[in-house]
């Protein structure tokens, strides 16, 4: 156990809760929701306020089998072909049977839905599903409801207790038993004592320049569970989502996926529609597939974008109200003229690795949501099973949880030896900077050996500068969070000697046999001292 703050718990007073939340997207609130409802006290921390998730910006839905003509076997192999023969059918055959009655949940909780005249669900579809299926909000909106209905219900439960601004720094682990957390909240550290404690942190986009992400999203759940001894799944399978704002002073903006189900073509800046020449589904291909032929067109053409025609798609701005409103904020009119779009860091497949229930190899320790891996979205992930697999393992973690009985947690943990960061907030924020453009540069779409190698021996050696410091500050922390979860991606996917879903190498461009089999990355006693 690797502790990146100086605390002892002897000289605190605990904050005492039965379930830790550490997170505030579909996964944490609807584990938080289950275990208050079955009367257990629940506390709920995020690092800044209840509304910064990704589930909050997520836009194209939920998908899941609510209409006819459609079936979970459907479902299931649509999920196996994106998963590019990574990914876990047990796992994913709970994902398509239980997402139905998750949406019904919701639905219950307040969630309001897109319907057609008739009021059945309004169901959409998006790139490499077979049927029409994506639950869907306000046209373009589904993750803000979503988040909106959890946050409103939990609101309504008297056993849930929200803490804001909170960063969780550590974990209080002995003898292979979580017994809560360290976090720095107003300045000094909190010591929040648990008989269970369930990650759901969220993803890690902010590691690259170019991400649909929010603010936070570094990986922290990884970071938290590596350190304490738990085993991480699948770090080197980000998917970059194809189509995000490409506009200079903009932030890459997410254009859902539903706008190429809707109709949106993609042309590269010499005018040719290029996707038909990729792959079978044009634009409707998984999503690696269709980041790497905008790369490869960018590269072909020399520009920093392609354009994402969406002039011809009948009521746009009535299908996408959201999307249209953003992006005329920043002078694109998607009615009357194409938009200039590139592929950005979006989701993260890989995670801390759980069972069914969100259950580490650490006791009392759970992760659910993007946080967590099952193996259920295998080398690349379907469109909108993301928000499914929040609501689905967030349900099922907390049934989980139930079976926790209360624990002595009184142990002592402390960290005295711990000396503090010399470096200045600004140098600290200029090496983020230049971490997000090395990972983007070595990690991003396309990867080889020679520069894997040569971001491994420069992440290594900015860590050193770390080592044995005592973080007082948000920045010290998310800094060595960024330099050991990039390092950790680069590792795995150093290893992986082939391409495969959304990991593609120049130097093996294709997938191999014998490498149909999962990463796993668990921190040795010789390697805390380099943390």
């Amino acid at each position: 156990m690797e502790y990146w703050t100086a605390f002892d718990t002897e000289q605190l007073t605990p904050v005492e809760t039965q379930v830790l939340v550490i997170g505030s997207g579909a996964a944490g609130l609807t584990t938080a929701l289950d275990c208050a409802r079955a009367g257990k006290q629940v506390l709920v921390v995020v690092r800044d306020t209840l509304e910064d998730c990704n589930t909050a910006k997520a836009q194209g839905g939920i998908a899941a089998v609510m209409g006819e003509g459609d079936s979970t076997a459907l479902h299931l192999e649509d999920t196996l072909i994106a998963g590019a023969g990574l990914t876990d059918e047990a796992m994913a055959k709970i994902l398509v049977e239980e997402g139905p009655a998750s949406v019904r949940d919701l639905i219950q909780d307040g969630a309001l839905f897109d319907r057609t005249a008739d009021g059945t669900l309004a169901l959409g579809r998006e790139g490499c599903h077979s049927r029409n299926r994506i639950v869907h909000a306000n046209g373009d909106s589904t993750g803000a409801e979503v988040a909106r209905a959890l946050r409103a219900a939990a609101a309504k439960e008297p056993n849930i207790t929200v803490l804001e601004h909170c960063y969780v720094a550590d974990l209080l682990v002995k003898e292979g038993t979580c017994y809560g957390a360290i976090a720095l909240y107003q300045g000094g550290p909190l010591y929040l004592r648990a008989a269970a404690t369930v990650l759901a942190t969220g993803g890690l986009g902010r590691l690259f320049a170019y991400t649909t992400n929010p603010h936070g999203a570094l990986g922290a759940g990884a970071a938290l569970a590596y350190r304490a001894g738990a085993e991480l799944m699948d770090m080197e399978f980000v998917q970059f989502h194809p189509t995000a704002l490409a506009k200079l002073g903009c932030p890459s903006f997410l254009v859902s996926e539903a706008v190429r189900g809707a109709g949106g073509k993609l042309y590269n800046t010499q005018g040719e529609r290029f996707m038909p020449k990729h792959h079978p589904m044009a634009e409707l291909a998984p999503r690696d597939v269709v980041a790497r032929a905008i790369a490869w067109e960018m590269k072909k053409c020399q520009s920093d974008h392609v354009l994402l025609d969406t002039t011809g798609i009948d009521h746009f701005a009535d299908k996408f109200p959201m999307i249209t409103r953003t992006l005329r904020s920043y002078g694109v009119d998607p009615v009357k003229e194409q938009i200039p779009i590139a592929p950005a860091a979006h989701y993260m497949m890989g995670g801390v690795r759980t069972d069914a229930q969100g259950r580490t190899n650490i006791a009392r320790l759970y992760a659910c949501g993007e946080a967590a891996c099952t193996g259920v979205q295998g080398a690349n992930r379907l469109a909108s099973n993301s928000l499914l697999e929040g609501l689905v393992f967030g349900h099922r973690t907390a049934e989980a949880l139930e079976g926790e009985s209360g624990v002595d947690c009184t142990a002592r943990h402390w960290a005295s030896h711990l000396v503090p960061v010399t470096q200045s907030e600004s140098e600290l924020q200029q090496l983020q900077e230049t971490l997000r453009q090395l990972l983007s540069r070595q990690l991003g779409i396309a990867r080889d050996r020679e520069g894997m190698a040569e971001a491994l021996r420069q992440l290594k050696a900015w860590a050193a500068l770390f080592a044995g410091t005592a973080c007082t500050t948000v920045t010290q922390l998310d800094l060595r969070c960024q330099l050991l979860v990039s390092q950790l991606i680069t590792q795995a996917a150093l290893a992986r000697e082939e391409s495969r879903g959304a990991h593609y190498r120049t130097d093996y461009p294709l997938s191999r046999v014998g490498w149909q089999h999962h990463s796993i990355e668990k921190l040795q006693k010789s390697q805390e001292a380099n943390l």
